[in-house]
């Protein structure tokens, strides 16, 4: 024999819970960034394995350098710091791709932006993007500007930021005409790297960027 009432009160408790699921509030996004161990401080970075692929065509910096300001902030995103300087290869280690040499200058003026949007308090991981790239190209006879922005996540024990751009985007601009078959304007290469972070710039001791709420 059936039980109605029963029945009723398993219809009711599943429509209590799932009431309560969809109302249940979302964790709140960090609002409060606190850079260590002094803020703000200067920064010094450094890459052994940036690529920037276009088309296929992996252009690879065995060493790439970055320097600026980190400081504390409110907001979400936050704007938690400056990358001033950077540059890609040295004389002694030149950026290299299958078709020719590559000759990359950063142009950091305005610098380029770093924002922080969530961050991971069991793995001391920040995410975020980094804005306001602008940088110019050489290939052989081709000439090309990449702007826009990456990913980046900085890890607080390791204390490297990761570059990449699954979901935001970089794109190519004033391709001159000697790049066909190696850019064109409209182009989204990927760009992918892991710099070391100390500060202060020269420094020893990596640099903690932990969000709360």
């Amino acid at each position: 024999m059936r039980n109605p009432i029963g029945k009723a009160a398993l219809v009711a408790v599943g429509a209590t819970a799932a009431v309560a699921l969809a109302t249940a509030p979302a964790l709140a996004a960090p609002t409060t960034w606190a850079v260590g161990p002094n803020s703000p401080e200067t920064f010094s970075a450094l890459s052994t394995n940036t690529v920037l692929d276009l088309n296929g065509i992996p252009l690879t910096c065995p060493a790439a350098t970055a320097g600026g300001n980190l400081f504390s902030a409110t907001g979400n995103p936050a704007h938690v710091g400056d990358i001033a300087s950077a540059a890609f290869g040295s004389e002694a280690d030149p950026c290299t791709s299958p078709v020719g040499p590559v000759e990359p200058v950063a142009d950091t003026s305005p610098a380029w932006q770093l924002q922080a949007t969530d961050y991971d308090a069991a793995t001391g991981t920040t995410t975020g993007y980094l804005a306001g790239i602008n940088a110019s190209l050489t290939v052989l006879t081709c000439t090309f500007d990449v702007t826009g922005e990456v990913n980046a996540t900085y890890t607080n024990s390791t204390g490297v930021l990761t570059v990449s751009n699954p979901d935001r985007q970089l794109t190519v601009v004033n391709a001159s005409a000697g790049c066909a078959g190696i850019a064109q304007d409209g182009d989204h290469p990927t760009f992918n790297g892991d710099y070391t972070v100390v500060t202060p710039a020269g420094g020893t001791a990596h640099p903690t960027l932990v969000g709360t709420e």
